[in-house]
């Protein structure tokens, strides 16, 4: 790939502020999901660090990689994580039963990848829309009876989608909203596309839950924001929308559902809403000093793990990693595990055969793991750590290591 356009913002993208300070730095990356079929290929890393605007509260990477590369090969599919499509048939469920929604009403999901969100709202007898700017991914979920735009939301779109299906009675955005540039505007452009009585619903990862379980490789250069209730309630209303409920969910490690309406629509505010807002408050969230204090946990966490790999060494030990995605791509980097790892293996076929990015550690089939026997297989998905090893069942006396949130051998 060649180097790809970079920007370095130096105010708020929220709020405008030039009050911005850098309160956590992580060792710079290639793009995490570049997961590439030729070895010898260069790839450019990035700086990938974390900016908090005083005057709003809003944290997100002040260097922004030209987003339009992240979707050129996209690999990621929501069908491969685990737990995600029953999540997401209660998800809708949920929605249509607290909201009353009507048969055949209007559903678009943003960022819809391969269609899950759509499968489970059209299951639950709604009219779904997508929109997907992976070309592959685009196809394979209208190849699946799920109609989708192949483009990234904007405008435009938005006036392509009500001419031609009209108003939604409610818009998603699922895990995809904290990889949004503009956010100001794409909220706006979601705004349009609203009846009066719509809801526009996010899910999307909550740092101040990951970080209680020191889950920092969320931080990747596809993740622009990192949201919380506070900052999300700010831009709402600056979009001509109002936050109405929010509740903690389980997914990726720590994340919230919210709900926003018009300003003018006649729900009443959660007393949800307030609460976590405060909890944010008690719990440091506008404050740099919380942030800095979390990146010297994660090099704690990061000497204890790299003592144990020499130690393995030392004793000529073979490990291996599980797991090859982009939060594996920033554990690895900022780690520096890349020298300790014989190979990568997933479950996710679309990565077998691939080379992982920058560092080009080849990555297999967990099949892998009853041929080239390794001594210590360790697991860089460490968030779904049961379910890896349920799964999968080492031989030969192999243990695994999990790095996080405490570091231990099983």
């Amino acid at each position: 790939m060649s180097q790809q356009a970079i920007r370095h913002d130096k105010h708020c993208r929220i709020c405008g502020s030039e009050k911005v300070e850098t309160v956590f730095k992580l060792t710079d990356t290639p793009l995490g999901d570049e997961f590439v079929r030729i070895e010898n290929i260069t790839q450019p890393v990035y700086p990938l660090e974390l900016a908090m605007c005083l005057d709003c509260g809003y944290v997100y990477l002040p260097y922004i990689v030209n987003h339009e590369a992240s979707y050129v090969d996209y690999v990621y599919v929501s069908g491969i994580t685990v737990g995600l499509r029953s999540h997401y048939d209660e998800y809708a469920q949920e929605i249509v039963a607290n909201f009353g929604l009507q048969p055949d009403s209007l559903i678009v999901d943003l960022g819809s990848n391969d269609g899950s969100m759509l499968a489970s709202f059209k299951r639950s007898g709604m009219k779904v829309l997508g929109v997907e700017p992976a070309t592959n991914i685009a196809l394979q979920a209208n190849q699946s009876g799920l109609p989708t735009i192949n483009d990234f939301f904007t405008d435009k779109v938005a006036s392509q989608i009500l001419d031609e299906y009209g108003k939604a009675r409610v818009v998603t955005a699922n895990y995809m909203y904290a990889n949004i540039d503009d956010v100001l505007s794409f909220t706006r452009s979601v705004a349009r596309l609203l009846t009066d009585d719509g809801l526009f619903v996010i899910e999307t990862g909550y740092h101040p839950e990951q970080m209680k379980i020191r889950m920092f490789d969320y931080i990747y250069h596809e993740h622009f924001s990192y949201f919380t209730v506070d900052v999300l309630d700010k831009l709402f209303s600056a979009c001509g929308l109002k936050l109405v409920d929010v509740k903690k969910t389980k997914p990726k490690g720590g994340s919230i559902r919210v709900v926003a309406q018009l300003k003018e629509g006649s729900r009443p505010v959660n007393d949800r809403v307030r609460q976590l807002i405060e909890e944010e408050r008690i719990s440091g969230m506008r404050d740099p000093e919380t942030y800095r204090k979390f990146a010297n946990e994660i090099t704690d966490s990061k000497n204890q793990l790299r003592d144990l790999l020499d130690k393995l060494k030392a004793e000529g030990k073979k490990i291996v990693g599980f797991g090859a995605s982009h939060s594996t791509t920033t554990l690895i980097y900022h780690f520096g595990l890349a020298p300790y790892l014989d190979y990568l293996v997933d479950d996710n076929v679309l990565k077998h055969g691939t080379f992982s990015p920058g560092y080009h550690l080849p990555v297999y089939s967990a099949e892998k793991l009853n041929v080239a026997l390794p001594d210590y297989v360790l697991i860089l998905g460490w968030q779904h750590q049961n379910s890896i090893m349920g799964k999968h069942t080492l031989i030969n006396g192999a243990k695994w290591i999990v790095p996080l949130p405490d570091l231990k051998i099983i």
